[in-house]
């Protein structure tokens, strides 16, 4: 039987959608766009269409635009920060920390262009954003802080430090897609022996 491609057809399967998956295709839809960079458009109804929903839906789930462009940076984040967890068989402090910074430079080799526009350039220039991004890297910290072994609450000079550190993460990492004859290895080693020293001074 020949594939049903005509407008009723589409129709049915927007509403057949379920709710969550409404949503959640509208966030994809956008870091999809966003990720291809240039003169991608990422108007309200491109997203619309590239989620396969009605344009509606956009503003029922997120109130506007940037109301969706702040989900799908929180969606992008919760997933670095799952993505950079310690392995199982990263028994000690060094490997794991070696791990994380790993991770966290592919992480974001990765998305590349979603990282820059929403972060480096401040994409919108939305408060919801700024906060999102902000809460990201405090629980990056707390992160890093955890896999050294850090004890909780840190204090407000550890606190600093450590904040300052992920920073020189996202510096490095620029760095490390900048430079193509920069090697990973020496960088990820460097970058730790670098938290470590930090770590040292503060005792």
């Amino acid at each position: 039987m020949a594939r049903d491609t005509s407008k009723g057809a589409d129709q049915a399967r927007r509403v057949s959608r379920p709710r969550r998956d409404r949503r959640q295709a509208l966030i994809d839809a956008a870091i999809e766009l966003i990720g291809e960079g240039g003169d991608a458009d990422i108007s309200a109804a491109a997203i619309s269409r590239r989620a396969g929903v009605a344009h509606g839906l956009l503003f029922y789930y997120f109130t506007d635009k940037q109301g969706l462009v702040a989900a799908a940076l929180t969606d992008v984040l919760a997933k670095l920060a799952t993505f950079q967890s310690p392995r199982v068989d990263e028994r000690t402090t060094r490997a794991r920390l070696e791990g994380f910074v790993r991770r966290h430079i592919e992480f974001l080799e990765n998305y590349r262009t979603v990282y820059v526009k929403m972060v480096r350039e401040g994409m919108l220039a939305d408060p919801d954003i700024e906060r999102v991004i902000q809460d990201a890297r405090a629980e990056g910290a707390r992160q890093v802080a955890r896999l050294a072994g850090l004890g909780e609450p840190l204090q407000p000079l550890t606190r600093a430090a450590i904040r300052g550190w992920v920073g020189f993460l996202d510096q490095a990492a620029d760095e490390y897609f900048e430079a193509p004859e920069l090697d990973l290895d020496p960088l990820v080693e460097l970058t730790v022996d670098t938290l470590l020293g930090v770590i040292e001074a503060l005792d």
